[in-house]
């Protein structure tokens, strides 16, 4: 029963389609990943590099977030899903032939990653109403956690792909079959037959647009819970653009064993979205986001600190074997942390505000982690990965002590939610 209960959104034939199409492009996109911040280490031996290259894959979202979540309602989203994916696979391919070529720069990659980015930024909402089409309001909650297991599931195959490809192919192949996997979700896109909606309505005026972000001022819940979202992509995320020094400068590991990292740190990840799904109604969730967070810190301190201090004491493998599980538990209480702000933010939610509050929530992302791996890149260079690592984690324990104490505060009565404007006021 419980099984029966955790996937039947996959007993719809078309979110099967939909779901298959997804997870292969997700591998492609994480392989892809995963070579190009070995590529930039190999070619620059800077940690301020990979956060500058990290910051570009991800802050052009912050900058056309909220248009691209008006598009999402200009545009039907079957055809703003295929000419992104279509957009995302050219830029793969233009990518694998500068390297084959041997003509790949730095700036090639950040210009190409920067195109990517705004591609898959325009594509998110546009999937997001389409996935609520294929399943309905009935199925909706269940695809979106199916949804997040398969995206963090694609974390532990993409890299440990990555690894093998890059040793046995060489990179241009990893980005060739990235190119490639955007076929399967454009052919499952096509192939799902829905019916005729509506005429796309777009958003009446800036008042209206802009309105998920007066209701995140009037709900102190939702506030802190955004703050800490920006605050943990700031403060702790930067790690994640440093696991090639990391790997190479701590571990002391090629490009297999930086697979094996992105691959332990992935594995976590999705063993941590199981457990969300697995913990149902629980009365005071925002001790899990609290503990996500302290999780995630101590596991930080013992990823900068464990290798090293197991190296001098044991042979060679047993530091990938530590750090492995290190950031094991660095994937699990990031997204824990994630992943249960996200449920309370969706559950207090009202219906008309959803779209645009998420739009934020994915606008503050974007913006947080880039600022995170720009930061902890300048300090890894100037101080050392390792040294990187622990402020970032002791950071972030000042955060949760913080967001703690913002909870425990004496509450005042609340504001009441933003009333929608109707169409007679917002013509006006």
């Amino acid at each position: 029963m419980i099984r029966s209960r955790t996937f039947s959104a996959l007993r719809n034939p078309d979110y099967r389609r939909f779901y298959v199409g997804q997870g292969i492009s997700l591998i492609g996109t994480w392989l892809q990943g995963a070579a190009v911040n070995w590529i930039v280490f190999e070619k620059t031996r800077s940690e301020a590099m990979l956060g500058i290259v990290g910051a570009a894959g991800l802050l052009p979202g912050l900058f056309v977030g909220l248009f691209a979540g008006v598009l999402a309602d200009w545009f039907v989203p079957r055809r703003l899903i295929v000419l992104m994916e279509l957009g995302q696979m050219l830029l793969a391919f233009v990518l694998a032939a500068l390297i084959g070529l041997g003509r790949v720069e730095i700036w090639h990659l950040i210009v190409i990653l920067v195109l990517t980015r705004i591609c898959s930024t325009f594509e998110i909402p546009s999937r997001q109403v389409f996935l609520y089409d294929v399943v309905g309001r009935a199925e909706l909650s269940n695809a979106i956690a199916l949804n997040s297991g398969l995206f963090n599931a694609s974390r532990v195959i993409g890299p440990a792909l990555a690894g093998v490809i890059f040793a046995g192919l060489g990179a241009t192949a990893c980005f060739v079959l990235n190119g490639a996997s955007y076929l399967a979700a454009i052919i499952a896109i096509l192939a799902i037959r829905l019916p005729p909606r509506s005429s796309p309505r777009a958003a009446r005026g800036l008042r209206e647009i802009l309105g998920g972000f007066a209701y995140i001022g009037s709900d102190r819940k939702v506030l802190i819970l955004f703050l800490l979202m920006a605050g943990f992509g700031i403060l702790g995320m930067g790690y994640d653009s440093m696991i090639p020094a990391y790997a190479s400068r701590v571990v002391r590991t090629g490009v297999e064993g930086y697979s094996v990292l992105l691959a332990s740190s992935g594995a976590g990840a999705t063993v941590g979205a199981l457990t969300v799904a697995s913990l149902g109604r629980l009365d005071r969730k925002e001790r899990l986001v609290l503990a996500g967070l302290f999780v995630f810190a101590v596991a930080l301190v013992a990823s900068a600190v464990l290798p090293e201090w197991v190296g001098q004491r044991t042979p060679h493998p047993a530091r990938l074997l530590t750090a492995s599980l290190c950031l094991f538990g660095v994937g699990f209480g990031a997204v824990l942390f994630y992943s249960v702000a996200q449920t309370i933010i969706q559950n207090v939610l009202p219906d008309q505000l959803r779209g645009r509050v998420m739009a934020i929530w994915l606008i503050g992302y974007s913006g947080s982690v880039p600022l995170g791996a720009l930061w902890t890149g300048r300090l890894a260079k100037s101080q050392g990965v390792t040294f990187a690592m622990a402020v970032s984690a002791l950071l972030c324990v000042a955060l949760g002590l913080g967001g703690a104490v913002a909870w425990l505060a004496p509450r005042s009565a609340p504001l009441p939610p933003p009333r929608p404007s109707s169409p007679d006021e917002s013509a006006g």
